[in-house]
């Protein structure tokens, strides 16, 4: 997928955590996203991947560099991006219904204004029938099923996923990265995507990006040539297998670079 025109370019991006023992998390980042483009991260734990997640998001400022979101400069935290973490966040007293429509309602919005579109998202995400029902009621991949629904309501251009499957047992997360699939085929919003898993990596995206040893920088840039629509039947697929290995020559390579720095 061609990326141009650019939802998210980065260039130099570097980010020291200052002390008494300064920590570079991230150096000589340069990477483009293109509008509707789905975009996996990979690379070895602490290579900083999350945050670069959360300075595309707005929660942390970058020490050096220079990050511009739809042709302009990055501005604070808001609904243009939604963050979907590995803990759905949910609100345990509210229903999913109401967990979906939170904010539109703390916004004052009129009901009939964003009524139909929350059904429309919570249809789209299978939790059909489940409207009323709270989140001590629903299994973990339910749960992300409702965050999701939330965020897309929010009509946002960018989704920053951070590890949204991780903590989920292997056949729900496979039904997750399908129902993401389907969602992203569906809407096709911009989607940078952290994950460890090399599988689910070149499922989702068009692009993954392999970083390095902390301080990451990209080491890689790895388009993935699979057609779409995609499914699972996908990880038997030759060229599917071909990358998959390739990618983990380069997390190995790096994640011996991490251990023997530490």
């Amino acid at each position: 997928m061609s990326p141009n025109p650019k939802a998210v370019e980065m260039h130099g991006i570097e980010k020291v955590y200052p002390g008494r023992h300064p920590v570079t998390a991230l150096t000589g980042v340069d990477l483009a996203v293109g509008d509707g483009e789905f975009v996996a991260l990979l690379g070895p734990s602490g290579c900083g991947k999350s945050t670069l997640l959360n300075i595309v998001a707005g929660f942390e400022q970058p020490t050096a560099g220079r990050l511009s979101i739809d042709g302009g400069p990055p501005r604070p935290p808001g609904p243009d991006r939604a963050v979907v973490f590995q803990e759905s966040a949910l609100f345990p007293w509210l229903t999913v219904r109401d967990n979906v429509t939170f904010g539109p309602r703390i916004q004052r919005q009129k009901r009939d204004s964003y009524q139909k579109e929350a059904q429309r998202y919570i249809d789209l995400v299978g939790l059909t029938g489940f409207e009323g029902h709270y989140p001590d009621q629903l299994s973990g991949g339910m749960k992300q099923r409702v965050g999701i629904a939330r965020c897309l309501l929010m009509q946002p251009k960018l989704f920053l996923m951070d590890e949204p499957f991780g903590a989920l047992d292997a056949q729900t997360r496979l039904q997750m990265q399908e129902l993401l699939l389907h969602v992203w085929e569906t809407m096709k919003r911009t989607v940078i995507f952290i994950t460890h898993d090399i599988d689910e990596a070149i499922l989702l995206a068009d692009t993954v990006y392999v970083m390095s040893a902390r301080p990451g920088r990209i080491r890689s840039r790895n388009p993935v040539d699979l057609p779409r629509p995609r499914n699972i039947d996908l990880l038997t697929d030759p060229t599917f297998n071909a990358l998959r290995r390739d990618i983990m020559l380069q997390i190995r390579e790096e994640a011996g670079k991490s251990g023997a720095a530490h």
